[in-house]
């Protein structure tokens, strides 16, 4: 009977000096010696050892993987509906699809200029690293935008890894850049009253009152602009607001950010402007958005919320120069709410309101309990009203 012939192929070379280094050459499925490997090894046993331990882990590099070009790899990575994140999302991770076409922006304008001709397997962790402070040096984008650059590098290369590209991940482990964060100001007490007291929405707002509404629903409740953007009749109220969905540029309505579906409490005064917008609305009916632009089913732009909320503020005495230096944007609002809430409530109970995505099995709406709501209201009316 005819010997089975072994998956691969021990020898050793001579080293200068320093005894042997033995080398291995594994078999294609055709049965063909692939390309020679080191194993780092100067025992024939210790080699072959190495050899069995890379067959388990299914490391094994066929000829059609071996010399494959970064390009080719990389072509359609972050596509939604490709393997990656078909992959990703099926085992529980959380990808958007404006994410998705953030990663394939920075592929296209940074990774691949520099990598897209490179093997594979010719890619090393200092050439990543010299790649990485030549983006630093050249100052034409931010140590934070490097990182989630080189994050994205990271994700391509661990995935060739996995599916048995290389061998080895030479991104693994390189450090981020110091990144200069700039917290979000909030908005002070008296600012508040200037923006939204009793006469703010004719003299702060000039009678607009869905950006005027979508802006203290925003401070007064803590939600994000993309579920201001998505509330629908439905999920409104007298007490509350159902945060049921987020509204995704490019790709309309979707779940809430992380999964963290919810009921928030409102004030009165926030209550009774979203009863009025919703019987000034020529559409009512339960799935009809809340702040409705100009097309049925489509909210408000963003930016025309945002221009809005800094018209006011401008009016209330916060003029652009003062908004930049304490970094004043729509989002500080809901930086406000979580600031005047701290240490007012329970931390849990706040992190279960705002949605946060830690301890993401107390996100749910279903785990906001009665008191935490009348806790939180008790705060917001004593604040707001």
């Amino acid at each position: 009977m005819e010997r089975s012939k072994r998956p691969y192929a021990i020898y050793s070379r001579p080293r200068k000096n320093k005894g042997l280094i033995y080398y291995c050459r594994f078999r294609s499925e055709s049965g063909e010696y692939l390309i020679a490997m080191s194993t780092g090894q100067t025992s024939r046993a210790a080699a072959e050892n190495w050899a069995n331990n890379e067959l388990a882990k299914g490391k094994i590099l066929t000829p059609g993987k071996r010399g494959a070009i970064f390009s080719t790899f990389a072509d359609g990575f972050w596509n939604y509906d490709g393997e990656y994140i078909t992959r990703r999302l099926a085992r529980g991770g959380h990808y958007s699809k404006s994410f998705a076409k953030i990663r394939a922006g920075q592929l296209e304008h940074w990774i691949l200029p520099y990598f897209k001709d490179r093997p594979l397997g010719a890619i090393q962790r200092s050439e990543i690293e010299a790649w990485q402070m030549k983006l630093f040096c050249s100052r034409k984008i931010m140590p934070a935008t490097i990182n989630r650059v080189m994050d994205n590098l990271s994700v391509i290369m661990k995935e060739a890894c996995r599916r048995g590209f290389i061998s080895a991940d030479p991104a693994a482990g390189i450090e981020n850049l110091v990144e200069n964060h700039q917290p979000r100001g909030i908005l002070l007490p008296n600012e508040i009253r200037v923006l939204f007291g009793p006469d703010a929405l004719e003299m702060r707002w000039k009678c607009a009152r869905p950006p005027y509404v979508a802006a203290f629903l925003t401070i007064g409740a803590g939600l994000r602009i993309g579920e201001v953007r998505a509330l629908r009749v439905t999920d409104v109220h007298p007490d509350f607001v159902a945060v049921t969905g987020s509204w995704e540029e490019g790709y309309g309505r979707k779940g809430a950010k992380w999964g963290s579906e919810r009921i928030v409490p409102i004030p009165s005064r926030v209550a009774r402007e979203l009863e009025i917008l919703i019987s000034e609305s020529k559409y009512k009916e339960s799935e009809d958005l809340i702040f409705m632009g100009h097309q049925r089913g489509v909210p408000l732009d963003k930016h025309g919320l945002y221009n809005c909320f800094y018209a006011a503020l401008a009016v209330a005495g916060i003029d652009a120069a003062a908004r930049c230096k304490r970094c004043l944007v729509w989002h500080s609002m809901r930086h406000t709410f979580n600031s005047l809430m701290r240490g007012r409530i329970d931390g849990g109970k706040l992190m279960r309101i705002v949605g946060h995505r830690q301890e993401s099995t107390n996100m749910l709406y279903t785990h906001a309990l009665p008191e935490d709501l009348v806790a939180v209201r008790s705060v917001q009316e004593d604040i707001f009203t």
